[in-house]
């Protein structure tokens, strides 16, 4: 297959063990490894470019097995979070250094090229110190990209950037993955960049593979619990938690639609009424979405979202709640890969 291919790739290091991993990185599509800190990410990552030994298991590109490569002769191009941009060279050295060290008698035409195509010809004589951070991701790109890499490896490309920036770097991006063809593969914590740029999600935790999917499974297929914890969604109740609700019928129903990692309560699933009632609002506050009234319904703790602000609805009210079973999700408990 073209593209970039790993196959059972485990690695060891201080203690942590990674893999086995599989994934495919088709040209002109972007896989995504998300997790949290420690997961393992950017030791894959650093193990495809190059940088660490495997200790099992094959990576290819375009059907070119590369673990015996050095990281210099894999033709990817590499990212890291720093971006590793040389303070000392100004942004169109910095574009036209891997051009320059290989030798290419063109460098100069196709550096340009790239600075002209991130919009840096009025900044080609300034230094990385000068840019701002969007600046400098767009530097890096830029570089990474004049070399004409068979793929790219990027870690954390969007971290510290505000929203306007991050969001104009994923449209470029987006363009030259379709435009030039190459796969991407890229580490982020952040699930936000994640889903906005994966053709392909995957989610590690602890070294191993905890979902491999299209995005938009992830909506229509099933969860586990670290899973929908680390993307975002709220109201993940427990088994136990949900018997423990407010109300004992309520929690028949509730427990009849949970899988066995319990259940997901969408906020747009529960509603709330003042007055007499078995919950007990703990918190009030507004979010860009509106009101989040937070409750307590026995042992279970969830948070509704409410269009219109709440009146007079202070934190120790009693409220009436609902929730609407059609909307809630079951969650799995397993540690499979997905689909």
């Amino acid at each position: 297959m073209s593209g970039l291919s790993l196959r059972g790739v485990e690695l060891a290091r201080a203690g942590f063990h990674l893999g086995p991993i599989d994934l495919d990185v088709p040209p002109g599509t972007a896989t995504v490894l998300l997790g949290p800190s420690g997961a393992g990410k950017t030791t894959l990552l650093r193990a495809t470019a190059g940088f660490l030994a495997v200790r099992r298991g094959t990576i290819e590109l375009d059907g070119r097995p590369l673990e015996t490569e050095p990281p210099e002769r894999r033709g990817f191009g590499f990212v890291p979070p720093s971006l590793g941009l040389f303070p000392h060279r100004t942004v169109e050295r910095n574009v036209r250094f891997a051009l320059e060290i290989s030798g290419a008698p063109d460098a100069a035409a196709r550096a340009r090229r790239w600075i002209e195509h991130f919009a840096l010809g009025s900044l080609a004589r300034r230094y990385p110190s000068e840019l701002s951070s969007g600046e400098r991701q767009r530097v890096a790109m830029a570089r990474a990209l004049a070399a004409e890499p068979k793929a790219l490896l990027w870690d954390e490309p969007l971290n510290a950037l505000d929203v306007e920036s991050r969001e104009a770097l994923l449209g470029v991006l987006t363009d030259v993955l379709e435009e030039e063809r190459i796969p991407l593969l890229l580490v982020t914590h952040d699930p936000t960049t994640a889903l906005a740029l994966a053709t392909r999600l995957v989610v590690l935790e602890r070294g191993r593979i905890r979902f491999r999917g299209r995005p938009e499974e992830l909506a229509a297929g099933r969860l586990d619990r670290f899973t929908a914890r680390f993307l975002g969604y709220e109201n993940l109740a427990s088994r136990e938690e949900l018997a423990g609700c407010g109300d004992p019928a309520r929690a028949a129903d509730l427990l009849s639609r949970a899988g066995p990692g319990g259940l997901l309560l969408p906020p747009e699933a529960i509603s709330w009424a003042p007055g007499a009632g078995s919950a007990t609002v703990r918190s009030i506050r507004w979010t860009a979405s509106g009101w989040s009234v937070t409750v307590q319904w026995g042992s279970l703790t969830v948070r509704a979202e409410s269009g219109s602000p709440p009146g007079r609805l202070r934190a120790g009210d009693r409220v009436g709640l609902s929730i609407d079973l059609e909307k809630v999700k079951p969650l799995d408990a397993s540690e499979g890969v997905g689909a």
